[in-house]
């Protein structure tokens, strides 16, 4: 038994690259998303404590703990929705739509849903405007300018 564990352990110790890179091309579709979540937990992090800053709050370290409990959380999430989709879902989904593993860009789209709702939240707090607000003045703004634009090109 020893000396199959130890038989174990340097077959492990030599051949971790390739197993890395094994495990890495697996899961290669899905990097962007699990990047993408990532960055949105981290901006709404930063968000959150320069809102604490601003406002005055304590920054704790249970609270920043929290962000690695929810970092963790997402990936792992989405790594499964991933595993879900590729073995079980995406045949059947793609009898219905075209776009290949749906179900966990849905889901990755739900998180940075939650993490931007979270960011506005962080910034309407300390500046007072509205993110989504700005945007929509902001394209119908871009609207009446090409209307005028188009106005004065007919005249």
């Amino acid at each position: 038994m020893k000396t199959q564990l130890i038989v174990l352990v340097t077959t492990l110790k030599s051949k971790w690259p390739l197993y890395l890179s094994m495990v890495s091309a697996f899961f290669m579709p899905i990097y962007g998303l699990l990047f993408l979540v990532g960055f949105s937990i981290f901006v709404d992090t930063i968000t959150g404590i320069w809102k604490a800053k601003k406002l005055k709050q304590p920054i704790t370290s249970r609270r920043l703990s929290a962000v690695i409990s929810k970092m963790l959380l997402y990936e792992i999430t989405v790594i499964l929705f991933y595993l879900i989709d590729k073995f079980i879902l995406n045949d059947i989904i793609l009898t219905f739509f075209s776009v290949p593993l749906m179900l966990t860009k849905v889901l990755s789209l739900i998180l940075v849903s939650i993490e931007v709702v979270s960011i506005n939240e962080n910034y309407k707090a300390v500046k007072g405007i509205d993110l989504w607000q700005s945007a929509k003045n902001l394209i119908s703004r871009a609207k009446e300018l090409k209307k005028d634009a188009d106005e004065i090109r007919h005249n």
